[in-house]
């Protein structure tokens, strides 16, 4: 028969498994079923450290082991008479003591002792000879009568809720927790006991709010009501409301966060669950993360008034390196989705700009800083220029290939083009979680920095909303697109790069923070440099690609005509791609529609150039450069004038609307007078309007090969075999003949032109006398007015005027039948007379 279990009356918390004496507060009690190693055994005995065990299965066997590896085993489990698993032993976590007040602690001491007391007898504490009070002796009053007089004496002592049924429920607590169970007593709920199934549904009604408008608590709190009442129509299950913010605190969520911005929520749901580790890489490209967010300032537009701009950004891990940064306006369009016109925002095609210019040296510009230069930096500049001749003048910002790019769920990163640029280069891809920022951390903290380090000391800096921006910041002065994208250029180069970053520490030194540059500088040492240079073929497949069928008139790519007499070769040609027909494919850059490019495989297999180049046909109306955000926005004015439907015309009409806009954009806005656009706050300096310079069209990929040097094949004069030129001794008067108000030597030797008849002057190699005047003539200064005689040199035949003769003097006069052959040629250093 099963022996009688007793309660265990041990306070001290001691875990399963202590050598005890009689195993009982280890967990165990003779009659007990426990599971053992996959078999059923029933608690034979407990002798001191051991256990007997007497098998329960038929083909088990009966075991005596020690009492620690059997309640250590780990399918040890202690089994009700229906075969089921009963809850072991908790251990009370007697931490929460160091939460409460002195005075909540004294108290807690205080119920200690009168419950020791009416349950043993004595008091904690007492002297070893100290003996019961005759009310309280276990040996002469039952415990019922015990607990009886404690109440007498409480409540007298004027406490309140101490009957015989309360003291005997926190006595059975206390024997199970111990001192833990007598801190709700004292200090209230800290840790809470709310039903399970409302702190299930209000976490579903928080996670179903996320996407909802901001509002307060107490919608929330209507909400959980209503859904207690649905979900449980017969259960009075309800929750105050102080009991609702209590739970809410008790789960980490703020009221301020209910009613704060929906981008908050979102972006605390879809954080990952803890714990978070940090993002790690070894390696330089192992992993860059490219995003993109509003840069906080307001630029002028290439239409003259004021746009937001957007960033977007690459950052290498390793290195924290900003190895790509592209700025671009962002500006709403107008008409319905998928034929809006005239808005602008980052594209795919920014995105791979923006990893092509990763690939390639940033060039150091006139009017930086010095500090801005690599060879100035602490990047390995002789090592690099050896292994890339780019890096020639270039700014201190590293050259790093990706090897995986971590992007968002945008569309601009989600499609083809992006990555078929990003397959061609050897880029993997890998997908962030939707509305889930920490999975590229890195990024989010270098928009944060830059908002921080950069923006806010730039001018017309508008802050992230509307209610921390100035009030005249769309009136103040502005960059320009080009401007502040060189700015920012300048600042990574000069600041980021050189600045020490707190995530950057070697294993080795963990107390030396190093700069980006640093870090790229021990770490290219490791693995080494490879650059990737791409040639003009390579780069025109990082454009967009349409594909269009060669026409009579050309090609048709967005709204406009190019052609070209090497394009008329494809006319009406099947493209052999299946599925085409005659369709080719045609590349073009947005930022640079001034020619296209057509693409032929079959020449690329036989080795031969696979490019076919056409321009836009009427590209000599639109003087200078423009961009497909121009023609759209002068396309949409064109239309809503009402505009003819023919395309040539059209196009012709939009290529002239195009190049009004590029000069009504460099007048700047025409709309109020420009003392109405002074600053509109009293004692303020006015405001000087930024024209906008050429328009932003973005970095410009090598799409073309460059001119060839005309000069490449002449070599360098040395200055020591270079004869000076004989100087000039002759008057003004006689540097341009042609001229009425002075002499001039006629087509025949030794005849002078006056302002009034021509005068006969000897043929002679003797030169005129120190002292000799010239004609007279009236109104004319023969003198040099240096006191030194005018030398006169007769013009050659067949001259027909003019400076150049002068320089002809110096030379032999063209051989006659008629005339002696001329004497040779002096030796440069003769004298004048010589010469003559």
């Amino acid at each position: 028969m099963r022996a009688q279990r007793s309660g265990c009356t041990c306070r001290t918390g001691s875990a399963p498994g202590t050598d005890d004496d009689d195993g009982r507060c280890a967990g165990l009690e003779p009659g007990d079923t426990v599971r053992w190693h996959g078999a059923s055994y029933l608690v034979a005995a407990l002798q001191g450290g051991r256990v007997h065990l007497s098998a329960a299965d038929e083909d088990g066997e009966d075991a005596v082991a020690l009492l620690s590896a059997v309640v250590g085993a780990p399918d040890f489990a202690v089994l009700d008479d229906a075969g089921t698993e009963r809850p072991g032993a908790r251990i009370p976590d007697v931490s929460i003591l160091s939460l409460l007040t002195p005075a909540e602690l004294v108290d807690v001491r205080a119920w200690e002792r009168h419950l020791r007391e009416a349950e043993e007898g004595l008091p904690p504490g007492c002297a070893p000879d100290a003996r019961p009070r005759p009310e309280y002796d276990p040996a002469t009053v039952s415990r019922s009568q015990r607990l009886a007089s404690k109440e007498r004496e409480l409540k007298a002592l004027g406490w309140r809720k101490v009957s015989v049924a309360t003291l005997d429920r926190r006595l059975k607590e206390y024997s199970a927790q111990g001192v833990a169970a007598l801190v709700k007593v004292v200090a209230g709920k800290l840790y809470g006991n709310t039903d399970e199934r409302i702190v299930a549904l209000l976490l579903q009604e928080l996670k179903d709010g996320v996407e909802e408008s901001s509002g307060w608590g107490t919608r929330l709190h209507e909400r959980l009501q209503a859904g207690l009442r649905a979900a449980y129509p017969e259960e009075n299950l309800r929750i105050s409301r102080t009991g609702f913010y209590r739970l809410l605190n008790s789960l980490g969520t703020r009221t301020g966060s209910l009613r704060g911005p929906v981008r908050r929520r979102r972006e605390a749901a879809g954080s990952p669950e803890p714990p978070w580790t940090p993002t790690r890489a070894r390696m330089l490209g192992e992993m860059v993360q490219i995003d993109s967010t509003g840069l906080d300032v307001l630029a002028i537009g290439d239409d003259g008034y004021p746009v937001q701009v957007e960033l977007t950004a690459a950052v290498d891990v390793a290195s924290r390196s900003i190895i790509g940064a592209l700025i671009v306006p962002r500006a709403p369009g107008r008409g319905y989705k998928g034929k809006r016109l005239g808005g602008r925002a980052t594209t795919s095609f920014d995105a791979t700009l923006m990893l092509a210019q990763a690939l390639a040296p940033m060039p150091a510009r006139p009017g930086w800083s010095p500090l801005s230069r690599a060879e100035l930096s602490d990047l390995p500049y002789a090592d690099q220029v050896a292994c890339d001749p780019r890096m020639a003048g270039a700014a201190a910002r590293p050259v790093i290939r990706p090897k995986m790019v971590v992007v968002d769920q945008g569309k601009i990163y989600q499609g083809e083009h992006f990555e078929d640029v990003c397959t061609s280069l050897g880029i993997s891809i890998r997908s962030a979680r939707d509305n889930t920022g920490p999975d590229k951390a890195i990024v989010e903290a270098t928009f944060s920095a830059l908002k921080k380090l950069f923006s806010q000391y730039v001018a017309a800096y508008t802050a992230r909303d509307l209610a921390r921006r100035g009030k005249y910041v769309a009136e103040g002065p502005m960059w320009r697109l080009n401007e502040l994208q060189d700015l920012l250029n300048e600042w990574i180069a000069l600041h980021w790069q050189q600045h020490r970053h707190e995530g950057l520490r070697s294993p080795n030194l963990p107390g030396v923070v190093l700069t980006p540059n640093q870090m790229y500088a021990a770490l290219v040492a490791c693995e080494g440099y490879a650059p990737l240079p791409l040639s003009p073929s390579q780069s025109r497949k990082l454009l967009l690609c349409e594909w269009r069928q060669v026409g009579d008139k050309g090609v048709r790519v967005g709204n406009r005509t190019y052609n070209s007499a090497a394009l008329q070769a494809y006319n009406k040609q099947p493209s052999g791609v299946r599925g085409q027909g005659k369709r080719w494919p045609i590349r073009f850059d947005p930022y640079a529609p001034h020619y296209v490019w057509l693409f032929d495989q079959r020449q690329e297999q036989l080795g031969k150039d696979p490019w076919v180049e056409a321009e836009f046909i009427h590209q000599d109306l639109i003087d200078g450069e423009w961009s497909q955000y121009l023609w759209q926005t002068a396309e949409q004015a064109f239309l809503n004038a009402g505009g003819p439907e023919e395309h040539e015309q059209r196009e012709r009409d939009i290529a002239l609307a195009v190049s009004e806009l590029r000069e009504r954009a460099r007048r700047g806005p025409l709309d109020e007078a420009p003392a109405a656009r002074a600053w509109r706050r009293a004692g303020a300096a006015r405001r000087l309007w930024r024209r906008p310079g050429r328009p932003f069209t973005g970095p410009q990929p090598a799409v073309r090969p460059p001119d060839p040097d005309r000069y490449a094949s002449i070599s360098v004069p040395d200055p020591a075999t270079i004869v000076p030129a004989r100087s000039l001794e002759n008057p003004a008067q006689f540097l341009f003949p042609d001229q009425d108000a002075g002499p001039r030597l006629s087509g025949d030797a030794g005849v002078l032109v006056t302002a009034g008849e021509p005068v006969a002057v000897p043929d002679t190699d003797e030169r005129p006398p120190q002292n000799a005047e010239p004609p007279a003539d009236p109104g004319v200064d023969m003198t040099t007015g240096t006191g030194k005689e005018p030398r006169l040199v007769a013009q050659r035949r067949g001259s027909t005027g003019g400076i150049a003769d002068l320089f002809l003097s110096g030379l032999p006069a063209p051989a006659d039948a008629s005339d002696p052959a001329p004497p040779p040629r002096a030796a440069a250093g003769s004298t004048d007379e010589e010469d003559s």
